[in-house]
């Protein structure tokens, strides 16, 4: 793989392999994620099922023979596993797919559940990029967010990390949280500067259907944060760490030079991916497919009913989708734009035998509004575009 292609994601040829590991000693208020709070957790077990569905997968199409080129261990709390445990899946996934040699390998991990020692561990399974669920530098704002680690907690574990031998570190901030202000946003900017990640994942606190934050803001116990302020601490956040040096690269997401996540950018770009555990997702391209537009599948949600189809029948798989073109179109649409760097216009019209702007006539409109400029070849959402990308997204489906 060439230097300029590590760079823009992976190769189309290759998948990407995501692994969800449930558990959590304790669940946020704001978390829809497929999570479980628990005490104990059924480890041998679950990898036990992880390794069945993985060697199903990788026997018949669309992921035979294809190498993996990302691994993302996330959750829950996937660091909650021994790293003997995250050694023995990243073998498993050597054994029956490949792995290749300069795979970029994320574990996720909450301060104040691991320490120097571990990580240590962690690093010598094959995890050569920790993602740190940081989200806010001040012990206020965590407590609001319902997390059980404070500031002190994550720089401990910042430098812990380092102390371990990771050289590729990706945080999370949190902003818009109740009680927040734009001068609050921009100290949590500032203290993630300081402590120099590779990567770093900025963005608003959302407030997902079914959570207990959103149930606590239809009570009036939680005041959401204002519109134009939310727009204000988005800026901030642009400007902070554009200033230190970090690439702007998607809606969400800023990089060292060289470091975007590439994990994460094959789901933009649309490379083929499977997912592993309860719930996880999984994507097969057309490409991968070799008909149709792609397709797409879940797993079973609940852990227990995962580990025993996963472990009698090597998949767990409760719903699954064939795309059409015209859904095909809008997510490529949708999934290009939010790279700061646009879709291309060329690329599109090889995909789908179409250019954008014939295939979508409102996309002068949208350029002319001031939401999408191009850029030679390439369509990208334009600074005010990208305070509204939302409803430019929603022009495309």
């Amino acid at each position: 793989m060439t230097e300029s292609s590590v760079e823009q994601g992976i190769d189309r040829e290759e998948i990407g392999l995501y692994v969800h590991i449930p558990y959590c000693l304790s669940r946020c208020p704001y978390c829809d994620f497929n999570t479980y709070a628990v005490r104990s957790w059924p480890e041998e077990a679950y990898a036990d099922a992880l390794g069945h569905e993985l060697a199903a997968y990788a026997s018949r199409e669309p992921f035979r023979g294809r190498r993996v080129a990302t691994v993302f261990f996330g959750g829950g709390t996937p660091s909650l596993f021994r790293p003997g445990t995250i050694a023995s899946l990243i073998d498993r996934a050597e054994r029956h797919l490949g792995v290749d040699a300069n795979a970029e390998i994320t574990l996720e991990a909450n301060p104040g559940t691991v320490e120097r020692a571990r990580l240590a561990d962690f690093r010598a399974a094959g995890v050569n990029r920790l993602s740190l669920g940081v989200q806010s530098f001040d012990d206020a704002s965590l407590a609001k967010l319902g997390r059980h680690h404070s500031a002190a907690d994550s720089l401990a574990a910042l430098d812990a990390a380092r102390a371990a031998g990771f050289e590729n570190l990706s945080l999370d901030l949190i902003y818009a949280i109740p009680g927040q202000d734009v001068a609050g946003c921009e100290r949590d900017v500032a203290a993630a500067i300081r402590v120099a990640p590779e990567h770093v994942s900025a963005y608003a606190l959302t407030y997902e259907k079914g959570t207990p934050l959103e149930r606590d803001r239809a009570a009036g116990r939680v005041v959401q944060v204002d519109e134009e302020v939310e727009l204000a601490m988005s800026a901030a956040a642009r400007q902070g760490l554009g200033a230190a040096g970090y690439g702007h690269y998607e809606i969400s997401n800023y990089a060292r030079s060289g470091l975007v996540a590439r994990h994460n950018r094959a789901y933009w770009q649309g490379v083929s991916y499977l997912g592993l555990g309860a719930g996880a997702h999984s994507f097969a391209s057309r490409e991968a497919n070799g008909t149709g537009w792609g397709s797409r599948w879940s797993n079973m949600r609940d852990p227990s009913s995962y580990m025993a189809q996963a472990r009698s029948r090597g998949a767990a798989v409760a719903d699954s989708e064939d795309l059409t073109r015209a859904q095909a179109m809008g997510e490529a649409c949708w999934l290009g734009l939010r790279q700061l760097a646009g879709l291309a216009s060329s690329d599109f019209a090889a995909r789908f035998g179409e250019p954008i702007e014939s295939a979508y006539p409102q996309t002068g409109a949208l350029v002319e509004e001031g939401l999408l400029a191009w850029r030679g070849d390439r369509l990208a959402l334009t600074p005010r575009g990208l305070e509204l990308a939302d409803s430019v997204f929603a022009q495309f489906f």
